[in-house]
């Protein structure tokens, strides 16, 4: 038996009834009503929301590291920040072709960025600088190798020039020191004291021997003149070349813990 199923004939759209709308077209306004209310409801959020803040920048009293247990603190490292600055932009000039925009440095570059390269190299700095600072301690040529007795001390001398400058006294040098400048004035002074204290109890030892070697390693350093007649300058440069290498090697050993969540907050731009 068959079963016949008679099928609705369809209104032809000239004959609907006006007014009347398709039922696609009432499901595709459905849609759009139900994704224009979910956009409105996520609106009040999206303006009141702030991308997330940057780390404050920690105090300057602030310690970022210890080197052989002698605290660094940020006011120290922005000197080698400050130093290191010109170099960073130009390795990454260079090497990568880096533009000096906004976003230099804290854009990556095989890894690493800017930022993270210049804290590294003002870490090396500084500690180089702490090792040298504590063996003139225990060479007697400095009785606090600390910064805070740095800062003391620059004051004090600040304080003395302008005393003197009151009483038409004659001074040396600037009036006033900067913190970079009196730190590099000290710390070139102290470095040559302390080569001749190396050298006066034969911590570095300055045989004729290696020196004449020297001399001729380094032949183009001193053009024009015998061995005989360069001795002191030969010699000279031959402690200068042991100091520093003496003090890589400190470094190199010094026991270095980073403070990370100081460290990274340090600004560097």
């Amino acid at each position: 038996m068959s079963t016949s199923t008679r099928h609705r004939p369809r209104t032809p759209a000239k004959n609907r009834p006006r007014g009347s709308v398709p039922l696609w077209a009432i499901a595709v306004t459905a849609l759009v009503a139900a994704a224009a209310i979910a956009v409105a409801a996520l609106l009040p959020g999206m303006r009141h929301s702030r991308p997330p803040a940057a780390a404050p920048a920690p105090p300057v009293t602030a310690v970022v590291a210890t080197v052989d247990g002698q605290d660094i603190p940020v006011r120290e490292l922005a000197l080698y920040l400050a130093q290191e600055r010109a170099a960073t932009f130009t390795h990454f000039q260079q090497k990568f072709g880096a533009d000096d925009g906004s976003q230099f440095w804290t854009t990556e570059h095989d890894g690493q960025t800017p930022a993270a390269y210049l804290r590294e190299r003002a870490l090396a700095d500084v500690t180089r600088v702490t090792v040298e600072l504590n063996l003139a301690h225990r060479q007697g040529l400095l009785a606090d190798s600390g910064y805070d007795a740095f800062l003391r001390n620059w004051q004090t001398e600040n304080t003395r020039r302008r005393k003197a400058v009151t009483a038409h006294q004659v001074i040396y040098g600037p009036l006033q020191y900067t913190e970079s400048n009196y730190f590099t004035y000290v710390l070139s002074n102290l470095a040559a004291a302390l080569r001749d204290r190396l050298t006066d109890t034969r911590a570095i030892t300055t045989p004729d021997s290696a020196l004449r070697s020297y001399f001729t390693a380094h032949r183009g350093d001193f053009p024009h003149q015998s061995f005989a007649t360069a001795h002191e300058q030969v010699r000279q440069a031959y402690v200068l070349d042991r100091y520093r290498a003496l003090i890589e090697r400190l470094a190199g050993s010094a026991h270095i813990h980073v403070h990370h969540s100081m460290f990274d907050a340090v600004p560097v731009n």
